[in-house]
Order: C-alpha cells, then sequence, then structure tokens
C-alpha cells in the first residue's frame, strides 16, 4: 500500500502560511506589496491590539473584478507570472501567489474590491469556505483580516508582546514606505495616525516623517549611475549613528532586501568617522536590470542575489568615502545633553576652516602666557618633535605624499586661534573667534601617526627578515582557522606566516615599521584578530594594522607638554586629512562655542 498521499490543499495553505505569515507584520507587508503592484497611490493601514485582532489594508489601485476577487484566493494563482522567463525578470512586488491563500488559512478574511468606483466584489474567505456577493465601494481594494492564528494555537502563542508586534508592524510600514516615496502611506495604530507620507516623491520628506527633522537634517545625498547599475539615496552624517544595524536600509528596484555585504561596503566607508560598534543611518536605492538580480531565493523575499554585487560593493565603498571626506565635521559640545555624555557634529566654522589649509604658521600663544626659553626641555627648539620621529621617512617617498611636521616653514599670515594650555596633562585648550575647542591630545596625534604610516605603506612596503623567525603559539582550533586565504591576506601587507607543526604559527618576515621591541606580541595579536574574523578584507586589515601602530606609537593621557609642542601637534593634526577623528572613530576636538558658555551660565538674552 502508498505511503506517499498528495497533501491535501488546506494542509499545503498552512504549511506555506508557515514560511509567508509569521506575524501580523507579514500579513502586512504581502497585502501592501499587493496594493503596489496594483497601481496605488494612496495606502492606509490600521492595526488593531497590535494586529492579533484586526489589520485593513485600503489603497486606490486598479481593483479585481469578480472572477479575479475569486481566483485570487486560490495557491499559485497569480497576474504578475505567466511563464518562465517573467521568473528571471521578476518586476513587481510579489510573484508566487502564495500570500493570500496563506493569510485565510489562518484567520478570518474579508475582502471588497472595484474596478470603477461604483459596483464591486466582496469576498469572504475562512479556511476552504470562500463566499463572494455584490457590494458597493470605491476604486481599489480593502481587506479586513481578524483573528489571526485562530486555528493555529501555538503560532498565537508564541507571538510576542503587544509592544514587540506593534514595533515590528511599524518597521515593515517605515520600509515600505522609504521604498516607495511617490506614494501616500498612512498607518494608525488602535485609530490613532502613527506616520503619515505625502506621497510627493521626495525620500528626504519621508526621512523626515520617519526619523525626524532633525535627522533629515543630518543627511548627505549620494548617487551613482553607471549602465549596469545606479543608485542614490542618503547616508547620515558620523554624528547621527545607531547602535545596531536596522537603520541602514536597502533597496532593489524598490523592495526591502538585506545585502550584509553591501552593508559592510557602507560601514568600510565611513572608516575612522564611526566609533566602533556603531552605525550610519542610510537609505540607499539600487536601480539594477532585473535580469541580473534573483529574488526567488527566500520565502518572503527579503534576501536577494546580485550578478554584479563585487561591482557595487566597491562603488559604494568609494561613494560614501569621498562623501564624508568633503564633510570634515567638527564635533560641537550639546549642552543640552552633557547630562548624557552626547555630542552632535557640526561643519567647521571659518577660522578652524583656515586651520585645514595645507599650511601654517606659528601658533598665538594665550597672552597671559609667559614662556621661560632657559626652562624649556633641551628638545624644545624651533623643530620640535612630538613624540614620534616624523624625520623616519624615507626620502625616496612621492613628494605628494610625505607630510612635513616641523616648524620650519615660510612665514603666513597669523591663525585666527590661541593655545591657552593643557588640563589634566590630557587636554589641549585652544581660544577661537567662536568660542573654545578641546584637543584630545591622544586622539590627535593618532590621526597624525596614522596618515603618516598609511603614506608608508601606500608607497612602498619594506621588509623585514629577522635572523630568527619568530615562532607564536596558538591553539590547534585557531590553527584549522588559519587558512591558506588569511595567510595570503597577510602576505599582502608584507607578513610571511604560515602554519608550522601542530600548534606554531612560524613568521618568517614583517614590515620594517613594525621593528620595536614588543613586535612578537604585536605580531600574535595581529594574527589572533585575522584568524578569529570571518570576512576581513585587505582594507579592514591595513586599517587596523595602521591604527594599532599609530596608537602605539602616539603619545598617551597623562603626559605633558610643553606649549611648543601643543602648538606644533595642533599645527600636524590640522595638516591631516581628516583631522576631526582618530583612527577608531573618537573625536579628536569638540567645540564649545559662545552661545554654549553664556547658555550655561545663564547670561541675559540666552
Amino acid at each position: 500500500m502508498s505511503v506517499i498521499k498528495v497533501m491535501d490543499p488546506h494542509l499545503a495553505n498552512m504549511i506555506a502560511a508557515g514560511e509567508v505569515v509569521e506575524r501580523p507584520s507579514s500579513v502586512i507587508k504581502e497585502l501592501v506589496e499587493n496594493s503596489l503592484d496594483a497601481g496605488s497611490k494612496n495606502i492606509i493601514v490600521k492595526i488593531y491590539q497590535s494586529g492579533r485582532k484586526k489589520i485593513i489594508v485600503s489603497d486606490d489601485g486598479c481593483g479585481m473584478d469578480k472572477d479575479d476577487a475569486l481566483l485570487c484566493f486560490k495557491r499559485h494563482a497569480s497576474s504578475k507570472l505567466y511563464d518562465e522567463y517573467q521568473l528571471f525578470h521578476i518586476k513587481t512586488m510579489g510573484f508566487r501567489g502564495e500570500a493570500l491563500p496563506s493569510i485565510a488559512s489562518v484567520s478570518k478574511i474579508a475582502m471588497e474590491t472595484s474596478q470603477d468606483g461604483i459596483s464591486g466584489t466582496k469576498v469572504l474567505a475562512n479556511e476552504e469556505d470562500i463566499n463572494s456577493s455584490v457590494c458597493a465601494c470605491k476604486k481599489g481594494t480593502t481587506f479586513t483580516v481578524e483573528e489571526l492564528f485562530y486555528n493555529t494555537p501555538a503560532r498565537l502563542k508564541y507571538l510576542k508582546s503587544d509592544y514587540t508586534e506593534t514595533a515590528s508592524c511599524l518597521e515593515i510600514m517605515q520600509k515600505l514606505a522609504l521604498s516607495r516615496s511617490d506614494v501616500a502611506f498612512s498607518f494608525y495604530i488602535d485609530d490613532k495616525l502613527s506616520f503619515k507620507t505625502t506621497g510627493r516623491g521626495d525620500d528626504l520628506e519621508v526621512i523626515a516623517s520617519i526619523y525626524g527633522v532633525d535627522a533629515a537634517k543630518k543627511m548627505l545625498k549620494i548617487s551613482y549611475d553607471s549602465d549596469s547599475f545606479s543608485f542614490e539615496g542618503y547616508i547620515s552624517k558620523p554624528e547621527l549613528s545607531r547602535s545596531n544595524r536596522y537603520s541602514m536600509l536597502t533597496f532593489i528596484n524598490d523592495r526591502n532586501v538585506y545585502l550584509p555585504l553591501i552593508q559592510k561596503a557602507i560601514i568600510e566607508g565611513y572608516g575612522s568617522y564611526l566609533f566602533s560598534n556603531r552605525y550610519p543611518i542610510c537609505m540607499i536605492k539600487f536601480r539594477i536590470d532585473s535580469s541580473l538580480v534573483d529574488v526567488n531565493v527566500h520565502p518572503s523575499k527579503k534576501e536577494v542575489r546580485l550578478s554584479n554585487e563585487s561591482e557595487i560593493i566597491n562603488v559604494i565603498r568609494e561613494t560614501v568615502k569621498d562623501t564624508l571626506r568633503l564633510l570634515n565635521p567638527l564635533q560641537k559640545a550639546n549642552i543640552d545633553l552633557i547630562s548624557k555624555k552626547e555630542a552632535q557634529y557640526i561643519p567647521l566654522s571659518e577660522n578652524l576652516e583656515e586651520l585645514a589649509k595645507e599650511e601654517f604658521s606659528e601658533p598665538k600663544v594665550a597672552e597671559n602666557t609667559v614662556i621661560d626659553e632657559e626652562k624649556q626641555p633641551e628638545n624644545s627648539n624651533n623643530d620640535i618633535e612630538v613624540a614620534v620621529d616624523y624625520t623616519s621617512y624615507d626620502e625616496d617617498l612621492p613628494e605628494e605624499q610625505v607630510m612635513t611636521f616641523n616648524e620650519k616653514e615660510e612665514e603666513e599670515e597669523p591663525l585666527n586661534y590661541k593655545i591657552i594650555g593643557q588640563i589634566h596633562n590630557t587636554y589641549i585648550v585652544m581660544e577661537g573667534e567662536d568660542g573654545f575647542y578641546l584637543v584630545d591630545q591622544h586622539a590627535a596625534n593618532e590621526r597624525i601617526n596614522y596618515e603618516k604610516f598609511d603614506a608608508i605603506m601606500n608607497s612602498h612596503l619594506e621588509i623585514m627578515t629577522p635572523l630568527t623567525p619568530i615562532m607564536i603559539s596558538f591553539s590547534p582550533s585557531e590553527i584549522a582557522l588559519f587558512s591558506e586565504e588569511k595567510q595570503n591576506l597577510l602576505k599582502q601587507i608584507g607578513i610571511n606566516a604560515y602554519v608550522f607543526g601542530n600548534n606554531v604559527i612560524k613568521v618568517e618576515s614583517y614590515p620594517l615599521s613594525f621593528e620595536e621591541d614588543s613586535v612578537d606580541k604585536y605580531l600574535e595579536e595581529l594574527i589572533t584578530s585575522v584568524i578569529n574574523e570571518k570576512h576581513l578584507s585587505l582594507s579592514q586589515l591595513r586599517q587596523h594594522v595602521i591604527a594599532t601602530k599609530a596608537c602605539k606609537a602616539s603619545i598617551k593621557a597623562n603626559d605633558k607638554l610643553t606649549m611648543l609642542e601643543m602648538g606644533t601637534l595642533i599645527k600636524n593634526l590640522f595638516k591631516c586629512h581628516n583631522p576631526t577623528t582618530c583612527p577608531h572613530g573618537r573625536p579628536t576636538i569638540i567645540h564649545f562655542t559662545n552661545y554654549d558658555i553664556e547658555k550655561l551660565f545663564k547670561r541675559s538674552g540666552i
């Protein structure tokens, strides 16, 4: 007797519902995507009790006639896909024909639809029971989904709290609104308007509706266009960041999808502008030929495959990097948030924009400061150096890559700032026209050293071969992870290391700039990070190596500096390409404006 039988259609629908309908937000996603495919320009969504009790989705799309209204509840019935060619050229949000029958199998659903806005069709679907009748309704379609998961108590039981489910519904609606700024969305929670968009096609306006006007003011537009793909969108200034990636949104042909490698490229583009474990807000829309995009790889279409992903990754990384280079943000003390230890970025003020020029003059010393030349340290002269021997540059370096860090420069116009002094042997205080500036001496010197070492590695890499190879012990599990790919990655930065025995890695050569007393420990830390990082690019590894080296070579907190050393440090800092953050993303300078100071002291007129 045969044990294999064709599934009952209702059972098959319930199984499909487990993939398509996970929670109330899944229902909203599927119904709103159908509305978008119907050409809707106004979509209203209402949820009650986080969607458990009722979900209403109403649109002004093309609507359906009676026959289509009944067929749409049949499994794999679709108006969007007719042949195999269309499967590989998907241009609609939905195409499988599973959403409506899956929703109907786990809820009580009613649909009213009309093509002319006069006569329409009403369909009531409850599991296998489908009934239709004539009704009067406006042009478009309205779905009412009630008692979700009433017949699957296990799934109902494992829904999250009302707060969590409502948040999930809101997140889905926000992504849909951002994907189509040309459509007006209204979202209600228990009859209270949560957010609304105008449908005027302005992405920044939608960002303001969702994230707030203040966030919209801190967005930077990016765009790119080529024959194979194009994109446009917004990335946040470094001051506006989150502790997770949830606000990093990417859309392909108006479909919100998760693209981990492209997200990684965006983060790499930010580089040292962002502090570690902080992520930007971004909304980037890609236009890619549908033949290069496979959307049929995930039940709920959350992920796609791209034929030209590597090309896109390189372009998006460089576009983000170039956009931020033009910004050059300076962090400003936010007096209202001082108790929370938060801050925001503002553009460089006019007097500091002058500092960013390539040449600098001797900084002014505070008028009330007296420097006794006889009491200066022996190394305090006109060619003073700060913590690092800047003259260690190779003479053969290309002229445009060499940064000069001494005081022997031509006379220039005096700059409009002066050094006040040092507090806690850690922070340098500078006075300017618009308030004062605090400079973190360690972070500032890190930035200087980082760009110095970066110039060296970009020019030519001198390799050191010790008389005796360096042997570093690791656990067998770590040795197993030290693949040939990771060994080749290390070779590209001048480290020749390979497995020697069961638990030893032998290092036969390394960059000459590594030569120091603690080179063994430094190499061990570096190789450990390479072993433990699953996806490490060459650019990330280079940045890690240079940033670590820069940190070790920099002056530290609690190091006392002379006035000339402070002046040299400030001058050298503003010769850097990115003087406002250290290689790890921490600010080097914080600006306290006159307004901030007067506000703190509650002076009149504030």
